[in-house]
């Protein structure tokens, strides 16, 4: 009787444990949160500090479901605190009005081309953005950085994409009084050779004349 009783709770546990490790790949099989294809393009290929520019941001629906685009906000890489300790105003939200209605197939993308950013005069090459951008998030105005948040079905969470705005080497160009300053000593040692030899000239010129008789 023991025996039989230790064997039907030995089954117990065995089909308890396959039950569990059935589980396993269920959860791990469980989908992620889907996002959106975000893409960004800039007018140029490489900005100066102080240059300004547009940006185009493309939204593509790879979901698998209907989306649809409320609003945009942006974050641009130099916004942050200034050396005073206050925000600078780098980052803008444009309502899509209407609101875009992405199909998961034909009609599956939109484009936006914002309005002229302003890229800082300190803003260069090995600048670093202040803060980052989260993959979703439920605050629209917050301390984020070099981020697009897009607004789609929730009218409370936003979708967050990173980017960034290349910046050219600095390269020194002098100017033209600078270059006109750079060969003046050059013209200077031309003119004296020429007058030396005019001069050279001139002498040899009258040295011949008071020889003849």
């Amino acid at each position: 009787m023991e025996s039989t009783l230790f064997h039907d709770e030995k089954i117990q546990r065995s089909g308890l444990a396959i039950s569990l490790l059935a589980l396993v790949p269920a959860a791990v099989s469980l989908p992620v949160h889907a996002q959106p294809t975000v893409n960004t393009r800039a007018d140029k290929s490489a900005y100066a500090p102080g240059d300004s520019g547009t940006m185009t941001i493309s939204i593509i629906n790879t979901i698998g479901n209907p989306l649809l685009v409320r609003n945009i906000t942006i974050y641009y890489p130099w916004a942050g605190y200034d050396t005073n300790g206050k925000w600078f105003t780098a980052n803008y939200t444009y309502p899509v009005s209407p609101p875009a209605a992405l199909a998961t197939k034909g009609a599956n993308n939109y484009s936006y081309t914002t309005q002229t950013f302003n890229i800082p005069t300190w803003w260069g090459i090995s600048s670093r953005s202040q803060f980052g951008c989260p993959g979703n998030t439920n605050t629209k105005f917050g301390l984020y950085s070099g981020c697009v948040l897009l607004g789609t079905n929730s009218t409370t969470r936003y979708e967050g994409f990173d980017f960034g705005i290349a910046m050219a080497l600095a390269v020194y160009n002098p100017s033209t009084l600078s270059a006109i300053q750079e060969w003046i000593p050059v013209a200077t040692l031309i003119v004296l050779v020429i007058a030396t030899a005019i001069l050279a000239m001139v002498m040899m010129r009258l040295g011949n004349l008071s020889k003849k008789p």
